[in-house]
């Protein structure tokens, strides 16, 4: 049986995963760098433990460097494929149906987003019948994927469905700009207006609250500036026209809270809409991504307190971060997809 290395392409980041609980994340900007994207891939590929074929899921293919989501999608098909032979790639489609690199250019709105269908798909496994949602919160986006009586139970296969369905929440831990999240912040008193441009974002706020630690060697940020707690504090303080040494403390403090609970409330309503649409509460909430400290705040704005199952601490904090890229390796194997690298080949 072919030994499967699992992979997410998404817009911000590549992740890898195998069965055997090796996993990786990459910070990658395609919409940067769509024609370095193979190589970005090759580099990551020289350090995986051995593996004999590469199942495949992706966002990335949203990325505004792409003219349509058809065009996306080949294009990341091609750059996968000039590293590594496209007869030994399986692509993961909505709905549970594998596909070769040639025929989902062809099927391009089968495979675009379907990360969330094979990572649900996948902790299945978990669930005992039982009816829940399972809550994936990433860099940008939060999925919320409804379940029962071990299978899927959404209708939606496209972005825009899952958007109209709450099921789709493009809100996460780090990329989030602070003005899409909140239209004000509180200052002196009174609620003032953020500026509406990308100078802080949701990885700032988390920063400083500690819900994530400081890197003072990552740049990846709104002004390309450490990410540290002070530096996140000028980069907050700047959404309200004041620099850091012009606000107090407590001032930061009070923003930083409500920005994190305003997020909070937003997810919250989503999930609020998909309990309503169960004939009764389900029982049981599954937890992924990075981000279980926010799901959790979520399920309090929510009103809802199920039984918790975090992935985190099932498959451990890295390979919860690849969770999607674990799904389709663990999904390829299970299936017995294919026997065999002859059968890859075909």
């Amino acid at each position: 049986m072919a030994d499967w290395l699992g992979m997410d392409i998404g817009g911000a980041n590549i992740k890898l995963a195998t069965a055997s609980g090796y996993a990786r994340s990459e910070i990658f900007p395609l919409w940067k760098y769509p024609d370095q994207l193979g190589a970005a891939i090759g580099k990551m590929l020289d350090d995986v433990p051995g593996f004999d074929a590469i199942a495949l899921t992706m966002t990335g293919e949203l990325a505004d460097c792409y003219s349509s989501r058809e065009e996306g999608v080949c294009r990341i098909l091609e750059q996968l494929t000039s590293v590594f032979p496209a007869n030994l790639v399986k692509v993961y489609a909505v709905g549970g149906q594998w596909l070769s690199p040639s025929a989902a250019a062809r099927a391009p709105w089968d495979v675009a987003a379907s990360n969330w269908h094979a990572l649900t798909s996948m902790s299945l496994r978990w669930t005992e019948g039982k009816a829940g949602l399972l809550i994936d919160i990433g860099s940008t986006t939060t999925d919320i994927i409804p379940f029962a009586k071990n299978k899927l139970t959404t209708t939606a296969k496209t972005d825009s469905d899952r958007l109209l369905k709450g099921q789709l929440v493009y809100t996460g831990v780090r990329r989030t700009p602070i003005c899409a999240v909140t239209r004000t912040l509180p200052l002196r008193g009174e609620e003032c207006p953020v500026m509406a441009e990308l100078f802080a974002t949701m990885d700032d706020a988390f920063v400083i609250h500690g819900d994530v630690p400081e890197d003072s060697s990552d740049t990846d940020t709104a002004d390309g500036r450490p990410r540290t707690i002070e530096c996140a504090k000028a980069r907050l303080a700047r959404m309200v026209g004041e620099d850091a040494n012009t606000l107090c403390q407590y001032e930061i403090e009070m923003m930083v809270k409500y920005v994190i609970n305003q997020q909070a409330e937003q997810i919250g309503l989503a999930l609020r809409k998909n309990l309503n649409e169960q004939k009764q509460k389900p029982d049981l909430a599954i937890l992924s991504g990075h981000a279980d400290f926010i799901a959790t705040r979520a399920l309090e704005h929510a009103q809802w307190n199920p039984k918790i199952l975090k992935l985190s601490e099932t498959l451990g904090d890295s390979i919860a971060r690849c969770a999607p890229a674990y799904g389709v390796a663990m999904l390829a194997i299970e299936l017995q997809l294919p026997d065999g690298l002859e059968a890859i080949a075909k």
